[in-house]
């Protein structure tokens, strides 16, 4: 990839056109279960984001001469390094109360799959300026994500807005579980694709997932105009046919089946039928 990219241009790819919790479908865990307010979503936001950064800039400056094999575990264990010690201190040193779910996301945010797959596919294949603006358009479109969802779902299902009271007349408890949050990122997921469609057209194409094209190969392959089968025309008894099949392919087998119709052939000229002997003759 050129060094010549802007951070117009890789945030725009990075953080709108290949989303990745709308469109590349990674990194939900943390959306769907524990992003339920928008307090527990900006603390996943900046945490994600900070470390997604830092990883990224390390594996782009010192990683790029370590075999892959070794390369993916250090993208972890440097996540593990950078976050563990947020957390020990959020929970030992601060009043932040944070609900299960944090506790069990936010470790596992440092292994997340969107930290590996952009400092493999991009990090360790590009200067660490480049790197940089990757990870921080990654992070943004992430963070945003992040933050939208938590405040929908704590609207929706608590009747609050970062832990304040709405007072609203109803609320839908459904939104804080599971599959309240996969409704919301559906929607969300079908407006990016228009946005993209109208001010982004020419990405469109380069956005469609994989399985469109195979898809729309297997049509065309469908269309093709298919050979007509060439009847067969049996022009020969069918017990004759079964003869021609059965017959052996051995030069001993033909010989003996020669001779054997040459004897019949002159018995029956001496006024002998074998066939009329029956089986005890």
């Amino acid at each position: 990839m050129s060094n010549n990219l802007s951070f117009k241009e890789v945030f725009i790819k990075g953080a709108v056109i290949f989303n990745p919790v709308l469109v590349q479908l990674v990194g939900l865990c943390p959306v769907v279960a524990a992003s339920t307010t928008l307090k527990s979503a900006v603390m996943l936001s900046a945490i994600a984001c900070t470390e997604l950064i830092i990883v990224c800039v390390i594996a782009s400056a010192i990683l790029k001469s370590i075999p892959r094999w070794a390369r993916v575990p250090l993208y972890l264990v440097i996540g593990l390094l950078l976050i563990c010690p947020v957390l020990w201190y959020i929970e030992t040193k601060t009043l932040i109360n944070l609900s299960l779910g944090m506790k069990i996301y936010i470790p596992l945010i440092a292994i997340n799959s969107v930290v590996a797959v952009h400092c493999e596919q991009f990090a360790v294949k590009n200067s660490v300026r480049l790197a940089f603006y990757d990870a921080a358009a990654v992070g943004i479109g992430a963070s945003v994500i992040f933050l939208l969802v938590g405040t929908i779902r704590e609207i929706l299902g608590n009747s609050s807005i970062g832990g304040i009271a709405l007072n609203l007349p109803i609320s839908f408890k459904g939104m804080l579980l599971p599959f309240g949050c996969l409704i919301i990122l559906g929607f969300m997921a079908a407006g990016l694709k228009t946005f993209i469609s109208k001010r982004h057209p020419e990405y469109l194409e380069v956005s469609a997932p994989v399985a469109k094209k195979k898809a729309d190969k297997a049509v065309a392959e469908a269309n093709e105009p298919q050979p007509v089968p060439v009847e067969v025309q049996i022009t020969e008894p069918v017990e004759t046919l079964k003869e021609k099949i059965d017959e052996p392919k051995t030069d001993a087998d033909d010989i003996k089946i020669k001779t054997e119709a040459e004897i019949d052939e002159f018995l029956r000229s001496l006024g002998i039928n074998l066939d009329e002997k029956g089986d005890g003759q």
